[in-house]
């Protein structure tokens, strides 16, 4: 499990208006709660957000004493740190790159560059265009895992459920973290909560979550444990009912559900983890 953190949204710990990675410092013990084995740090260095911050210069995040700080503090919790960095682009306010702009092709000015309308993508994407159908989801997850095995790589399944009614949220958060390969969450998604909403929101989300044990925090946690636990067996087997009524549940142990079951069966929408023969 992958946890995405946009620094600029994620916290703010000198109250100037931008997050910063000392805010990322503060919150490594609320990360490590979660059982997240990496986090992925969109682009905090200096940018005036261009395209997203990963190509220009002129706000600070951060000191690189920070990031060691920072990268210190979750090694220590045994959770490593990718950063998002593309060496490879210029900012659009490169000489080199206005001259290119400005010059014909074929010219030493523009084959100093390589311009592309698009870029291809190693995230799975196809479940965020999903409908909320039984089919559809099983032809995403085929076709997806089909791919992967053919090319010898492994899915990163991405699964934003803003938007959503909660209780659809849960059980394909649920369904997304059993799936085989890698899940990416940004922050706030533990918590059931947009993506641009302020850390302030966030802080008082964590505060009233901590302790409930039917929260979606606690979910997350629990999810992430026993994905950590059940990673090598081959036994588990997730169920989701994307029906309107309840159906039986297969025989053996269910360790998780997204909402509470039904003697025996599985309410409509709702995902659950059985392990067989248990």
């Amino acid at each position: 499990m992958v946890y995405q953190i946009s620094p600029r949204r994620f916290a703010d710990s000198d109250a100037g208006g931008v997050g910063d990675l000392r805010s990322v410092i503060s919150r490594i013990p609320y990360l490590a709660s979660l059982g997240i084995d990496a986090v992925w740090l969109s682009p905090f260095d200096s940018s005036a957000l261009a395209d997203g911050g990963h190509h220009d210069r002129d706000v600070r995040l951060g000191t690189l004493a920070d990031f060691d700080e920072m990268t210190s503090g979750l090694h220590a919790h045994g959770i490593k740190v990718i950063v998002d960095d593309l060496p490879n682009h210029t900012s659009n306010r490169h000489p080199w790159f206005t001259e290119a702009l400005a010059a014909p092709p074929g010219s030493t000015a523009t084959n100093r560059s390589i311009f592309r309308d698009g870029l291809g993508r190693s995230f799975t994407f196809d479940l965020l265009e999903a409908s909320w159908d039984a089919g559809e989801f099983l032809r995403v997850i085929t076709d997806n895992l089909a791919d992967a095995q053919q090319y010898g790589a492994s899915t990163t399944w991405v699964l934003a459920s803003n938007g959503a009614a909660p209780r659809r949220a849960r059980a394909a958060a649920l369904l997304t973290l059993a799936l085989p390969g890698s899940t990416y969450l940004y922050q706030g998604e533990e918590l059931g909560r947009p993506e641009a909403v302020a850390a302030v929101s966030l802080r008082v989300s964590v505060a009233a979550q901590e302790h409930d044990p039917d929260s979606t925090l606690s979910l997350y946690r629990h999810a992430l444990a026993w994905r950590h636990k059940l990673q090598a067996a081959e036994s588990l087997e997730w169920m989701p009912n994307f029906g309107p009524r309840a159906v039986p549940l297969p025989p053996g142990t269910v360790v998780l559900a997204s909402a509470p079951l039904q003697a025996g069966l599985l309410p409509a929408d709702t995902t659950a983890w059985v392990i067989r023969g248990s």
